[in-house]
């Protein structure tokens, strides 16, 4: 009995409830006295399966067309969240559909509740501890591709109504399709036998997408797919490759957009039997590299990179499922190994990212290196590695689709051989703190620069426009080479080059590419970089006349040598501290004394009158 009476209490406090909102107006309007028996709903709203906080929202019961009761929501502090007490009058049998109205807009909402109510009298639904859900959907609508004029996205007669669609509409492919300009739908749908095809250098975006075999969405090299969720959905993304043929060369990092354990057969044109080559990185092998193709159970994984070449040109074609957005890639850490920290890895998403820190990619020739700073902004495709370093343990590289802000001041220096222009080396001065990255070989074959600095070799250094920094040079073989410099994303007035060898002091910013001999057999410290307005201020004396003596400022022990100016080497001495010495047999003329310690090397020109 006692259950009873609360039961009646609840329902006479939500009766009074509805005829107080009522009172205060609802857009729907109904009669409640013509019928003796009530439903009762507390309950909730969602839309699109977002629970809605709101009291501008009235929910309305329809019988056909003829309102049998309507509520605005109210909030509820205690429970944080917006009831609807809603009282539905009828006869038993009626079917009840539901609509909503935005009282914040005076508009009806264009959505539809997915379920319908046959009313029973005297029924109750939910309680504020478990409410009942109205659960509303957007109402969408569905623009088909039909390709009546060509197989073109951007062309409205391909479409029924002669209208392209847009972000709140359903985009269905029902003819092959290629998409040849950027393009935003709320849910993509690929009939079945039917493709569409992301063009190089467009974007597709979509809220979903429904394509259940790899065949049906193919995003071209360039093109990029963005996706809120990649579960369930099969692709074929494509990555073009140039073959070596019977050189060298044309090595590429790559990565695969395809769920974990993706098999090497899902991959198109991977293996070629004239040759290929498909290796992983591992810090822990003595060659670093470790061959994977001979591998039966090869597998590739999100967020691992993979060194890859082809003798014939290919396009590989990623086919299967495709993973979900990869934005963290953990790094591997042995303080053990020589090559401690260094991982390749690589972009897993079908859209363009941005890293959190500097790191290498293959440089045009896919030869060798090229050194990234984080400040750059460098997109990196869908399918392609990079490889990074972890300074320690539980390091983790972050992608992102966004660029994250930075100081974006940088130098590139570029050193090659006269002789094969692609045998190259580089390294970039940043004004970023944030751009530093450690010197990594990947082709031992040719020449060789780095930034010294704290006892280290970078490829990306970080400076102040005061700072000298040493650039080491190492030669691959006796000869003629170039040193170029890239400083336009730089303003300053003085880039000064110092020559160790020659002593030679160039403007790099007056002459951008100096040409230098080098052998073997030379020291490495070779160069100098002097942001200064006057280097001969930055660069410390060691040697001077003191009456007929040459007088050379030293510390600790050092090789001592004279050189005149057709590179003859005409006193040499092992020295500790400094000295004076008298050279009689010395003629009028210039000379260069060199001062070499360990890789440390002084250069100074004297003029004997």
């Amino acid at each position: 009995m006692k259950k009873r009476n609360i039961r009646l209490i609840l329902l006479l406090s939500l009766l009074a409830m509805v005829h107080t909102a009522m009172a205060e107006g609802e857009h729907w309007t109904w009669n409640p006295n013509q019928y003796q028996n009530n439903t009762i709903f507390t309950a909730v709203i969602t839309i699109d399966g977002e629970e809605q906080r709101s009291d501008q929202l009235e929910i309305g019961a329809f019988y056909e067309e003829t309102c049998r009761g309507s509520v605005i929501c109210e909030y509820e502090p205690r429970k944080d969240r917006y009831f609807a007490y809603l009282v539905v009058n009828g006869e038993n049998g009626m079917v009840m559909n539901f609509r909503l109205w935005d009282h914040a807009t005076d508009t009806e909402l264009d959505v539809t509740c997915g379920i319908t109510y046959t009313y029973v009298e005297n029924q109750s639904f939910g309680l504020p501890s478990n409410p009942y859900v109205f659960p509303f959907t957007t109402n969408l609508t569905q623009v088909g591709f039909v390709g009546t004029v060509n197989e073109l996205w951007s062309v409205a007669g391909n479409w029924v109504g002669n209208v392209l669609p847009t972000n709140e509409d359903i985009a269905v492919i029902n003819a092959p399709c290629h998409l040849d300009q950027d393009a935003e739908v709320l849910q993509l749908v690929v009939s079945d036998n039917q493709s569409l095809t992301v063009m190089e250098g467009y974007t597709l975006t979509a809220g979903s997408i429904a394509s259940d075999a790899a065949t049906k969405l193919i995003v071209a090299d360039g093109g990029q797919l963005v996706c809120d969720n990649m579960e369930g959905v099969y692709a074929t993304i494509q990555k073009s490759v140039e073959g070596y043929g019977t050189g060298e060369g044309n090595w590429y990092f790559i990565a695969s957009p395809l769920v974990e354990g993706t098999s090497n057969g899902d991959v198109g044109n991977l293996v070629n039997e004239d040759g290929f080559d498909l290796y992983i990185f591992d810090q822990t092998e003595e060659l670093e590299w470790r061959n994977y193709k001979i591998h039966d159970d090869m597998t590739l994984n999100p967020g691992e990179g993979y060194l890859y070449a082809n003798k014939s040109d290919a396009v590989l074609e990623f086919s299967g499922e495709l993973n979900g957005a990869v934005c963290e890639v953990p790094l591997y850490y042995d303080p053990s190994y020589i090559l401690a920290g260094w991982n390749l890895i690589g972009n897993s998403n079908t859209f363009n990212v941005y890293a959190d820190r500097s790191y290498y990619v293959l440089n045009e020739d896919r030869t060798a290196l090229d050194p990234i700073p984080v400040s750059k902004a460098n997109a990196i495709t869908p399918c392609t590695g990079i490889m990074v370093k972890a300074s320690s343990a539980n390091e983790k590289a972050c992608f992102s689709p966004t660029v994250s802000a930075g100081k974006q001041e940088y130098l590139r220096l570029v050193v090659s051989s006269s002789e094969r222009v692609s045998s190259s080396d580089c390294v970039v001065i940043s004004l970023n703190p944030n751009d530093a990255l450690e010197k990594y070989v990947f082709n031992d074959r040719g020449p060789k620069l780095a930034v010294s600095k704290g006892g280290k070799e970078y490829a990306i250094a970080t400076a102040e426009m005061r700072d000298e920094l040493s650039v080491s040079f190492k030669a691959n073989k006796n000869g003629e080479y170039m040193l170029s410099v890239d400083a336009s994303d730089m303003e300053f007035e003085y880039l000064h080059l110092i020559d160790n060898l020659t002593g030679d002091d160039v403007n790099l910013l007056e002459t951008p590419n100096y040409s230098f001999n080098a052998r073997l057999t030379d020291y490495t410290t070779r160069f100098k970089i002097v942001f200064d307005s006057d280097a001969s201020n930055s660069s410390e004396s060691f040697a001077y006349f003191n009456g007929l003596e040459w007088v050379v400022k030293n510390e600790g022990v050092a090789l001592l040598q004279v050189v005149d100016l057709s590179g003859r080497v005409i006193y040499s001495e092992v020295i500790n501290g400094s000295v004076a010495k008298c050279f009689d047999a010395i003629s009028e003329g210039v000379y260069m004394v060199r001062l070499m310690s360990g890789n440390d090397m002084k250069v100074q020109k004297i003029v004997v009158k």
